[in-house]
């Protein structure tokens, strides 16, 4: 056996599963993102985005605040369910996602 493998092996027995669990942990609560508030500006700009992508067909992303993360959506608005609070979009997939508007932090045209 040679040193450098016992200093290797010596190291990696002090990693515990609950060390492994904390360090995940800490990694997620480091990631999350405080949700963004949007004045009424804002949304006048993120409506007014929307409609025009209805209007010309053009490819939007999406930024979606979930859960304490940010995540990006692209696709076509398909259709804005003002009632329920809601835009139909169809991604590069085909997908339909039903997207609330609580969640949308950032609207833009795609390039």
């Amino acid at each position: 056996m040679d040193i450098k493998d016992r200093g290797t092996k010596k190291w990696t027995a002090m990693m515990l599963p609950e060390h492994v669990k904390m360090l995940k942990e800490l990694k997620v609560d480091y990631e999350l993102v405080i949700k963004p508030q949007l004045d009424e500006q804002g949304w006048e700009q993120i409506n007014e985005t929307l409609y025009i992508a209805i209007e010309y067909n053009l490819s939007i992303i999406f930024t979606l605040w979930i859960d304490g993360f940010l995540k990006k959506i692209e696709g076509a608005v398909h259709f804005i369910d003002e009632i329920n609070k809601l835009v139909h979009v169809v991604d590069i997939r085909g997908d339909v996602h039903k997207i609330r508007f609580d969640v949308i932090t950032e609207v833009e045209y795609k390039n």
